[in-house]
């Protein structure tokens, strides 16, 4: 549920393109109804209240405009937006889902079929993995995910934490039912029964999908996995991949959980165990660790630790002391 009657800037533009599309049946394709059922636009807009709206439009430009506050309808029935401290309160609420990024270009790639160009490109095309970190001209459906990721967290910090719930898909397949319960809880409905938490983690599993969508877009449904990423490519790409994370999303509160779903291994963690330790190894040898805190079930890099070239400070919130520890300390 995201507004009440403004999901797309122009209803009747898009209420064309769906009747154009509806009415074609492309040589040598299924005709559009076949995958997506008889649901046509006007089954959209009339649905009862409350409406939900699955879509992967994203941010402010995108999003309803209702959904803000300061929208003002026009005398022609559009919707204008002004300083949030004019015009109408925003309303609806907004439920967005984020998966590392890793996962989403290992998802792009095999997408229907890998595509000819590869992960590192040859004659037909700079392959999957620079079309992805291109941020200035990716040719990805909807452009590229580092952007997505700004846009999104720009428009949860416009809407309000009271009717924004974010999800990580990680988080998810973790544990469904429990983010299930945060989705239920969130949209103010009844509580969730066991037997209908299960009838719905069931209808969202991949095979479930998969064996139920018709069509040529049964094949787009893949693995849903976590991790996949580690199988593909070398170090030295998914180091680039990182370096392009920390300079575009760097500090943004949505991405920064992404991050841990990033990484092959645990960083800071011994070269050897620590029962093998004497007093002659040097741990100044061992890679520096990061310090950590649980932000809503999530962890995110801690906030009280400042990381520098030479040191980590760490500001005790109790006395405001800073205390200096070297960063290759373990």
């Amino acid at each position: 549920k995201v507004g009440r009657d403004a999901l797309f800037p122009s209803r009747d533009v898009l209420r064309r393109e769906m009747d154009d599309l509806m009415a074609k049946t492309p040589k040598g394709r299924e005709p559009i109804s076949s995958n997506f059922g008889d649901f046509v636009f006007d089954d959209l807009i009339h649905q009862p209240t409350p409406r939900l709206f699955s879509s992967h439009l994203f941010g402010k430009k995108l999003l309803p405009k209702r959904l803000f506050d300061g929208w003002v309808e026009q005398r022609d029935g559009t919707i204008a937006t002004g300083p949030p401290s004019r015009g109408q309160r925003g309303k609806g609420r907004l439920i967005v889902v984020v998966r590392n990024l890793k996962d989403t270009l290992t998802s792009l790639h095999f997408f229907r079929g890998e595509p000819k160009d590869g992960w590192d490109g040859n004659e037909h095309g700079p392959g999957s993995f620079r079309r992805f970190i291109d941020l200035e001209d990716c040719p990805n459906a909807y452009g590229d995910s580092f952007h997505w990721i700004k846009a999104s967290a720009e428009a949860v910090e416009a809407v309000g934490s009271d009717r924004v719930l974010v999800v990580y898909y990680e988080a998810l397949k973790a544990n469904v039912r429990a983010q299930l319960r945060r989705i239920n809880d969130f949209l103010g409905l009844p509580p969730l029964t066991d037997a209908k938490s299960r009838a719905i983690a069931d209808a969202c599993s991949a095979s479930k999908m998969r064996s139920e969508t018709g069509g040529r877009f049964k094949y787009a449904i893949r693995k849903g996995s976590v991790g996949d990423w580690v199988n593909y490519l070398n170090d030295e790409r998914w180091k680039e991949l990182d370096q392009v994370f920390d300079d575009s999303l760097g500090g943004i509160d949505l991405a920064e959980p992404l991050r841990f779903f990033q990484q092959k291994e645990i960083p800071g963690m011994p070269l050897i165990p620590w029962q093998d330790c004497d007093l002659e190894t040097d741990r100044r040898t061992w890679s520096p660790y990061l310090c950590v805190s649980l932000r809503e079930g999530m962890v995110v890099p801690d906030p009280d630790i400042v990381h520098t070239n030479n040191a980590i400070k760490r500001i005790l919130s109790s006395t405001f002391r800073l205390m200096s520890f070297s960063s290759k300390t373990p």
